[in-house]
């Protein structure tokens, strides 16, 4: 049996489509805050494989409840452990590159030393340390600036690439940040996901689209792919918000590509994918 928590999130819904005899546990099942929620669905289910896609990602909410934040994105993760365990359970879990501080000016790797900025990405730190304390059999994906075509409840709806669309709608001109990354189609992320989380065990790995580019640029490729052509500025903050971002979240995929498991693409080809995956915005995710 393999269980996915978390069940109305992007990834949730992506791996549920990819990997058979999965079920798919919104929160309104499982609150993973909530002991007696986890204890009631690992009893129930009994699941060899659980992935844990829950998460308090809202990174300007972090910062304003942020005892929400390691609520979900740290704490909870002791429970999961500990009933992992008791049900000889691989407990998959995914990470942020926000776990960096984006002063190094090349790719991180897994072995880098962390020192994250902020709530969010000091909770997710947090998180990532309780479940290599407490989880027997555990995998961690860190993960970087994911879209998809199912909707970002914390954005309105729109993942980047929609909301560039809908702003150039309403404007000639757009202002986009430079900070660098690396940006991930979700659909090759579980592409990825399906062939190794079986086979990898308690390791922290990279799954990212290889190379990459900065946000004012990968929103002048959206824009240049729909044939839209308006001014782009250059802007340090894009958020309007105060929260301490860092600056370059490249990661490189130093495991799987070690260890020749990696099916990663680049970031273009990763945008590409994306586009031709439209039948997915049909289906009842």
């Amino acid at each position: 049996m393999i269980l996915i928590l978390g069940g109305n999130s992007q990834l949730a819904n992506y791996l549920n489509i990819k990997i058979k005899k999965s079920i798919k546990v919104s929160r309104k099942e499982c609150d993973i805050t909530k002991l007696s929620d986890i204890k009631k669905i690992f009893d129930k289910y009994k699941p060899k494989y659980v992935f844990n896609c829950a998460a308090y990602h809202n990174t300007i909410l972090c910062e304003r409840f942020f005892n929400k934040s390691f609520t979900v994105n740290s704490f909870a993760l002791k429970n999961l452990s500990k009933y992992a365990n008791i049900y000889n359970s691989k407990l998959i879990h995914f990470s942020t590159d926000y776990v960096f501080d984006g002063k190094k000016n090349t790719p991180y790797i897994e072995t880098d030393y962390p020192r994250p900025l902020n709530i969010y990405g000091q909770s997710k730190l947090l998180g990532e340390n309780f479940i290599e304390q407490d989880a027997n059999k555990y995998l961690i994906y860190r993960l970087s600036s994911i879209y998809s075509h199912y909707p970002c409840r914390h954005k309105k709806g729109l993942n980047f690439i929609e909301k560039i669309l809908k702003l150039a709608k309403k404007s000639n001109e757009l202002n986009i940040n430079n900070l660098e990354i690396s940006p991930t189609y979700v659909g090759d992320i579980v592409n990825q996901i399906h062939k190794t989380f079986k086979i990898i065990e308690n390791q922290i790995v990279h799954c990212t689209s290889l190379g990459s580019t900065t946000w004012y640029q990968f929103a002048k490729s959206i824009l240049k792919t729909n044939n839209i052509s308006i001014k782009v500025n250059k802007v340090k903050n894009f958020d309007k918000d105060l929260i301490i971002r860092p600056k370059y979240t490249v990661l490189r995929n130093s495991y799987l590509i070690k260890n020749k498991l990696n099916v990663m693409p680049r970031w273009e080809d990763s945008y590409n994918n994306y586009i031709k995956d439209q039948y997915l915005k049909k289906t009842n995710l």
